[in-house]
């Protein structure tokens, strides 16, 4: 077969397969039963990175458009808006409001965002950061992460964490001792573990300090202990956040569970991989999980994964980034990885508009990369479609530990 003949048959057969994403943030019911219009579905979107807005104007709209109308995140976002609500026109100025009356009128007719969900996903890790463990209700599609960093600022009953979110409060802690504050959390985690409720940790805190998460001094976390808010300094809360994250490495070692770390974008400053080293050497026995390729240091996780077996690589978020980025990482960590299993999507999306535009945007590099490989270095047809099934389900199936099955099961 030629390149065209090649890259059609590939891409039919990646689209007649249903996807199992790594990570997802997707919003409850509630946000859905409003229902959304176009306006809510952008502001739930990574488009806030690009800075501009659109406002309630044609001519806001007009002008919004013509800043972001090539930007990844637009790109993907909008295909996903037209496959989700079978819309067969670009977002316009002109066509706003009644794209937005349709997408009204679709959210009218019972659930929705999870029926338009699972057309294309079996499942879907998700990290409901506000309800740390959560699956939404709706356990037939979510299986939950649980995001750890709520308890790195948990320091007194009166520290806050991002998201409004008290630990003392939120899990009733009254000890007076860090080992008593460890032990409370391990017990709350282990609770829902015990229940199948979590299969993944989650650390996000790239966007709030560097992923050096080391040195683990109990000595220093004790001097951040029951202080004030008000009296404690940054180095403190670090040392603090340092000594429970590791407490928390030693709790995934012990259940034998994945930990997904964010690294790339977030704080620039402190989110490079390479700054995970240390980690990945002091827990050889956790598979962590690189979130997001490092984005922009995509040749870093290559590096890092080609000598560290417990270093997997996540492409979750890229495509939707960057695809041409996305297609260069999923190159390098096929060539370099020990095992192609280890290699992982995910979409990282709080809406199904999103979800299923990062899901077009993961087949869009899948069908180019695989078509590439079988034309320029003559893999067969049959390794590129063995390829495309790890890559869209299978891996994420056996690094999660998922029940295999049909949808929904």
């Amino acid at each position: 077969m030629n390149r065209y003949d090649v890259q059609n048959h590939i891409k039919d057969y990646i689209d007649g397969f249903d996807a199992v994403s790594d990570h997802d943030h997707h919003l409850d019911d509630s946000f859905f039963n409003s229902p959304p219009n176009l306006d809510k579905i952008l502001g739930n979107s990574y488009l806030a990175w690009t800075g501009f807005s659109w406002g309630e104007s044609p001519r806001s709209r007009e002008e919004f458009l013509g800043h972001v109308s090539y930007n990844s995140y637009f790109t993907w976002l909008e295909k996903g808006i037209q496959k989700v609500h079978n819309w067969d026109q670009d977002i316009r100025a002109d066509n706003w409001d009644a794209l937005s009356e349709k997408m009204g009128e679709n959210y009218a007719h019972g659930e929705f965002h999870l029926n338009s969900l699972k057309t294309c996903f079996k499942k879907m890790i998700i990290d409901t950061y506000w309800n740390p463990g959560g699956d939404n209700g709706h356990p037939e599609i979510f299986v939950p992460s649980f995001r750890i960093d709520k308890f790195m600022y948990g320091f007194h009953p009166e520290s806050e964490a991002p998201d409004r979110f008290f630990p003392w409060q939120e899990y009733r802690f009254s000890g007076t001792t860090i080992d008593e504050y460890v032990e409370n959390m391990c017990s709350v985690i282990k609770e829902r573990y015990d229940r199948g409720k979590i299969k993944a940790f989650k650390c996000a805190e790239a966007y709030k300090r560097s992923i050096n998460f080391l040195p683990d001094e109990r000595k220093r976390a004790e001097i951040a202990f029951r202080r004030p808010p008000l009296e404690i300094t940054g180095e403190d809360k670090i040392f603090f956040g340092n000594y429970i994250f590791n407490r928390c490495c030693e709790l995934a070692e012990e259940l034998s569970l994945p930990f997904q770390i964010h690294t790339g974008l977030g704080d620039l400053s402190g989110s490079e991989p390479m700054n995970l080293l240390p980690l990945l050497q002091k827990y050889p026995g956790i598979n962590f999980i690189l979130l997001h390729s490092g984005y922009p240091w995509t040749n870093q996780i290559g590096g890092i994964i080609h000598n560290h077996p417990n270093a997997f690589p996540s492409l979750t978020w890229t495509p939707s980034i960057s695809t041409s980025a996305a297609m260069a990482a999923l190159n390098d960590y096929i060539d370099v990885s020990p095992s192609i299993r280890h290699i992982s999507w995910g979409t990282d999306s709080w809406t199904t508009e999103e979800a299923v535009g990062a899901l077009l945007a993961w087949r869009h590099v899948l069908t180019n990369v695989i078509t590439e490989r079988i034309v320029s270095r003559d893999m067969s047809i049959a390794k590129g479609e063995r390829l495309a099934e790890l890559l869209l389900s299978e891996n994420n199936v056996g690094i999660y530990s998922l029940k295999k099955g049909k949808k929904g099961d």
